[in-house]
């Protein structure tokens, strides 16, 4: 038997790898949200439309993202594929999300 290798050892490995995986499965949306967030914010700003144009793009961008998460028959997000499909699809309607809000919240005055 090898050094180290007890039954309460190996099952606190176990655990500790859980752990790990719980919080990278945690980090990554974590990530994308706020990516995602800074993305929309930056697209917003450096536009060089009328914040109407760039509220009204935002939201056809987020619309048309989402219905083709919704609508369109695609990979199943059990898959890799599907579910990096699924994932960039969600990641871009909140860019668009985040597009249309801070052109909004420019029109009512709220930011610059």
């Amino acid at each position: 038997m090898l050094p180290n290798t007890s039954a309460v050892h190996i099952a606190a490995l176990v655990a500790q790898d859980r752990r790990r995986r719980t919080l990278k499965s945690l980090l990554w949306p974590a990530a994308q949200v706020l990516i995602g967030f800074a993305a929309g914010l930056v697209l917003a700003k450096t536009m060089p439309l009328p914040e109407e144009q760039i509220a009204l793009i935002g939201t056809v961008f987020t619309l048309v993202t989402w219905l083709m998460d919704e609508a369109v028959k695609l990979p199943s997000k059990d898959t890799r594929f599907g579910a990096v499909l699924h994932g960039t699809l969600r990641f871009l309607s909140l860019v668009g999300f985040i597009m249309a809000l801070q052109s909004l919240a420019v029109l009512n005055g709220l930011s610059r």
